[in-house]
């Protein structure tokens, strides 16, 4: 007995002493600048023990360490990480040093870069590097996580959809989409990007930033620089690659069919009516005793949104990089492939596919002393896109997923022949509802863009810049779909084969031209001066859409016009229409003049004259002025 007391006590005396170990000693200490303010938010970390603890308003912070042995992190945006042994100090005094290589950093601001610690307005950059870790086939879509301010949705889960971008909220009625640059050229279209070609992004979110682009920019501005040429050194090559699989996260709890009948019997007790008598009210003569088998348990119905998923849908990506150069000439080559499949839609499921080429290039064409007098460059991107099977997600009254989600398990998916099952009498006005999305996904569509622009630049003397900028964007596309026979109950059917095709294209031309002047007074009066021209010609092009017909053949391969041809008579789905595109021509003159003292003390006035010819004479002009300063 003697022999267990002892031992028990040591037991005892070892958790304690491990227990205690565990809980550690509480570390306290202030952290600062270096001229010696409080820093609110700094966050202290204990890597090895996984503890954390934020400074207050004054600084001050309290953290748990297991031992003297312990070392503390100090990390806080904008300011040097710091990794501090604790020893046997009970408090700690640290300051933090001013990361001097972010504020060097800089930034695009429109028709040109800024230092981003001279930086008047809110602006936010993401690097390249940060879009295509993410592994999205959307660039907006790698931007979800990291824009502050900006919310970006996706209109749908269709692949290939595109989002809903919206900066600091709604800005105005109607269409409050940002105005997207690429490569210096307003208008682009980002959802033909592909996120490995991406060198960085700016975003400019309030109004100082964003009036350099006057009217259109109410809403925001997205500046997207793709990769770009280094001069110097051998060339690089570089591929990324990614494939993963997909699937939903969480399904509908939906009713089974035991469920289903016992709500439908309910609803009908309290209206005061008798039980439906669901062997022959639901199912009339059934040969296959389908309610006696969801009686017994042996089938629980048909759960059609489970029976249209397409389990472990693939997405993948490749993407290949070549850039280089030498002090006369730089240049960035890179293409890309990406596919996506829709994770429901099962058997005829959505696919997306994207082809991307790039060749952006700058050449020194005369050189001086210690800079480029006259240089010539230009960025080119072309895409190619398909979407195929894309069913129906509009209203209550075209939606296959709604369809699914409603539709009583009663009605078997295949009846015993293995063939789609034809509505049963409790669902006669409602039909098969993968059925009725495999006879509307037969279609695909097809779009093509290219955008390029040429730039010349002239230095007569140092520091004083002349750009002249010629951009073309050119959009198509093409749509054909087959509409087979089908009859799927009494009321959902369709009696005539149909073929659709549409076709479409557009095109803008823009000429800019800026003058940029960087001068010093005293050495402690910064100035940045610039002065701007640009003229944009949009609504080049139009649309034609038909539609007939009593089809020679009967698949969507063959889904053409010429294979629906007129027969001098017109039936219901004969249909001929086309338009041009909408025109558009602006002016505009701008200019902006920034000034810093020691690098301290900034200000940037902006002023923005907009014409549209949109408006009748006398009131085609607006003017947007900005006025910033910071410190």
């Amino acid at each position: 007995m003697k022999n267990f007391l002892s031992a028990l006590l040591l037991l005892i005396s070892v958790a304690w002493g491990a227990d205690a170990q565990a809980q550690g000693r509480i570390v306290s200490g202030f952290v600062s600048d270096d001229s010696g303010d409080p820093l609110i938010g700094v966050t202290v970390t204990d890597p090895g023990a996984q503890t954390v603890a934020i400074s207050d308003a004054g600084g001050a912070f309290t953290i748990r360490i297991p031992g003297d042995d312990a070392t503390l992190r100090f990390s806080y945006v904008g300011f040097q990480t710091q990794d501090i042994v604790v020893g046997g100090r009970s408090e700690i005094a640290v300051v933090m040093t001013a990361d001097a290589s972010l504020l060097e950093d800089v930034v695009v601001i429109g028709y040109g870069v800024q230092q981003k610690k001279l930086v008047t307005g809110a602006t936010v950059q993401v690097s390249g590097d940060n879009v295509a870790k993410l592994n999205t086939v959307n660039v907006l879509g790698a931007l979800q996580s990291q824009t502050p301010g900006v919310s970006i949705t996706q209109a749908s889960g269709m692949p290939g959809e595109g989002f809903k971008v919206f900066v600091r909220g709604m800005g105005t009625m109607g269409d409050a989409s940002p105005l997207y640059v690429i490569d210096g050229v307003p208008g682009g279209d980002i959802n033909n990007l592909n996120p490995g070609d991406i060198e960085r992004i700016d975003v400019l979110k309030d109004a100082a930033s964003a009036a350099i682009y006057g009217a259109r920019a109410a809403n925001g501005v997205i500046l997207v620089t793709t990769k770009q040429g280094r001069a110097g050194g051998k060339a690089q090559i570089s591929f990324d690659a990614y494939y993963g699989i997909q699937n939903v996260y969480r399904m509908p709890d939906l009713l089974n069919a035991q469920e289903y009948a016992m709500i439908q019997n309910e609803a009908r007790i309290m209206d005061g009516l008798a039980p439906y008598d669901f062997a022959t009210e639901a199912y009339g003569t059934d040969p296959e005793n389908h309610w006696q088998k969801i009686e017994s348990g042996e089938w629980n119905g048909t759960n059609w949104l489970d029976e249209s998923r397409n389990r472990n849908a693939p997405v993948q990506n490749y993407t290949f990089n070549a850039t280089g150069g030498s002090d006369m000439s730089v240049y960035s080559i890179g293409f890309g492939y990406t596919a996506q499949e829709g994770i429901l839609g099962k058997p005829v499921q959505p696919r997306y596919e994207r082809y991307t080429a790039r060749v952006n290039s700058e050449r020194t064409l005369i050189k001086g002393r210690s800079f480029d007098i006259i240089k010539l460059g230009e960025n080119i991107s072309y895409s190619y896109n398909q979407n195929t099977g894309r069913f129906g997600l509009g209203d209550m009254y075209y939606n296959d997923i709604r369809n699914m989600m409603t539709m009583s398990p009663f009605l078997p998916l295949l009846d015993e022949d293995g063939k789609t099952h034809y509505a049963i009498p409790w669902e006669i006005r409602q039909a098969n509802p993968i059925a009725l999305m495999k006879a509307r996904s037969e279609n695909m569509s097809e779009g093509h863009s290219l955008r390029a622009n040429v730039f010349l630049t002239i230095q007569p003397i140092k520091n004083l810049i002349f750009k002249s900028t010629f951009g073309y964007s050119y959009g198509g596309g093409s749509y054909r779909s087959f509409l087979p026979k089908y009859e799927l109950s009494s009321t959902v059917n369709n009696t005539l084969e149909e073929v659709s095709q549409s076709m479409y294209d557009y095109g803008s031309m823009t000429l800019e031209n800026t003058l940029t002047y960087t001068f010093d007074i005293n050495e402690d009066h910064h100035f940045t001066a610039l002065l701007g021209q640009s003229i944009e010609k949009g609504g080049l092009g139009g649309d034609l859409e038909a539609a007939n017909g009593n089809p020679i053949f009967h698949d969507f391969k063959h889904a053409y016009l010429d294979n629906a041809p007129w027969t001098g008579t017109a039936n219901t789905a004969t249909s001929l229409g086309g338009g041009p595109e909408d025109p558009s021509r602006w002016a505009s003159f701008f200019g902006r003049v920034s000034y810093d003292y020691q690098n301290k003390y900034m200000a940037t006035v902006i002023l923005r004259a907009d014409g549209s010819h949109n408006f009748m004479r006398g009131h085609r002009w607006g003017y947007f002025p900005s006025v910033s300063a910071g410190w």
